[in-house]
């Protein structure tokens, strides 16, 4: 029987260990599990670490933009500038032109059209008031996202639930998408709505995937799950949202972004914000690219950079093997698809990796349900390295910290974070698909 389902939700569901389970365990590097197995103390526990965490999110997130008016770098640098230039009748692409498409970042415009599109009606509101808007739309944005994942992985034990909540408000890159104003929150929310259609066998997720990856290309390769998974009904509906999209937002401009922007973009860059593979190799060849001084990667780079991308999607459906018939097999699978996502993409700047989210909150559910603490463990590290890791990095980096060397390394933490996190995405079906064949097993035994 699946987790969450009938009576044995409450057992499966249980944040904890059962007190039982553990005397039986007399590793010492277990001795603090008998506390946390104590439903009181582990609530106690969970509301005394949430409390700040919640009050730092609504002072960062909510309180600082709404009251004292923060500039919202990206979403008016870029996305409202764009959608000025289209509406006035010109190219939102120009700056591409004259100086050529750089890191996906500041004033110039190398995200799809319909951004830019759907953002015309609101050239010419007070800046103020559309800063207000957007930070209420992305707040709301992660709430839709955690309505949908929390309702995917059924999750009805309220420790479990506010852990996975906790997760969220507390990883850095959530913080910051806000603060930059960028559009990932929107597509994490689109995921998480893809994530519940995905589970249930359900058709009209693909138009939530096909609406994301229209806003911004970097949810694409999960296209590639549903085509493994012959899901054709949700590859149509993602195809004709994605591509009806594209065609009613400014099509004049369709050729030049797919021509022109998408591989000026899809070239990669060594800057140190780029948390890519491609990154890493394209400052390792050509260390000058690190502060940009040189941009672009080299040709070898981007070699290099593609066969670590066909090596990974490689090995992550060869894992896969035959599409599970379960729903947290499914789900393994999502948290799978979307983890390999970064290391594909030739960027993956540290906004873009809040999309990590769906893989985290499946994996810590599936984890803590089944007491795996490897699993638990890595997802725990790539969360750190992505978060408070790069913000060492970030802080170093401002108070003119001058160690070149340590300032390499610690650039390359949220390389490792990513890799932390697919692995353990590809270690949890495997072990899930071992339990399940070896229940099946038992099931046919004389």
């Amino acid at each position: 029987m699946e987790p969450g389902r009938g009576g044995v939700a409450a057992g499966a569901a249980s944040f904890y260990v059962p007190t039982n389970k553990l005397r039986s365990v007399n590793s010492p590097a277990v001795g603090w599990l008998p506390a946390l197995a104590n439903r009181r103390f582990s609530g106690l526990l969970l509301i005394w670490a949430g409390l700040p965490i919640l009050l730092l999110y609504v002072w960062q997130a909510v309180v600082q933009p709404l009251v004292f008016g923060a500039y919202l770098g990206d979403f008016q640098e870029s996305y409202m500038r764009a959608a000025g230039r289209l509406a006035a009748g010109h190219d939102p692409y120009d700056l591409c032109q004259t100086m050529g498409c750089l890191e996906p970042t500041g004033p110039q415009y190398v995200t799809p059209l319909p951004l830019a599109w759907l953002l015309q009606p609101f050239v010419g509101v007070d800046a103020h008031v559309l800063a207000a808007a957007a930070v209420l739309l992305l707040n709301a944005s992660l709430a839709v996202f955690l309505f949908f994942v929390l309702r995917a992985l059924r999750v009805d034990n309220w420790r479990l639930g506010a852990l996975l909540v906790l997760i969220a408000l507390a990883f850095e890159p959530t913080t910051a998408n806000i603060v930059e104003g960028q559009i990932n929150l929107v597509l994490l929310a689109l995921s998480g709505v893809w994530l519940l259609a995905w589970i249930g066998g359900r058709w009209w997720g693909g138009a939530a995937l096909g609406v994301a990856v229209a806003l911004k290309l970097i949810q694409a390769p999960v296209g590639l799950l549903l085509l493994w998974a012959r899901r054709w009904s949700m590859v149509a509906a993602a195809a004709i949202a994605g591509l009806g999209l594209w065609l009613l937002a400014a099509p004049q401009y369709v050729l030049e972004y797919v021509f022109k922007v998408v591989p000026a973009i899809g070239a990669g860059t060594g800057f140190f914000e780029n948390h890519s593979p491609g990154g890493t190799v394209a400052r390792l060849l050509e260390p000058d690219t690190f502060f940009g001084a040189v941009r672009g990667a080299p040709l070898a780079a981007r070699i290099v950079t593609t066969l670590i991308a066909i090596a990974a999607l490689a090995v992550t459906f060869w894992v896969f093997r035959a599409p599970s018939r379960t729903e947290a097999g499914r789900g393994l699978e999502a948290a799978a698809i979307v983890a390999v996502t970064p290391l594909v993409a030739s960027y993956s700047w540290g906004t873009h990796l809040v999309l990590l989210l769906l893989p985290m909150l499946v994996l810590v559910t599936w984890a803590v349900r089944r007491r795996d603490w490897a699993v638990l463990g890595l997802v725990a590290l790539g969360w750190a390295l992505i978060g408070p890791g790069h913000h060492l990095f970030q802080a170093l980096l401002v108070s003119g910290y001058s160690n070149l060397l340590v300032l390499r390394l610690l650039a390359e933490l949220g390389v490792v974070g990513i890799l932390a996190i697919w692995i353990a995405s590809l270690e949890a079906i495997r072990r899930d698909r071992l339990t399940h064949s070896l229940d099946a097993a038992h099931e046919h035994s004389p």
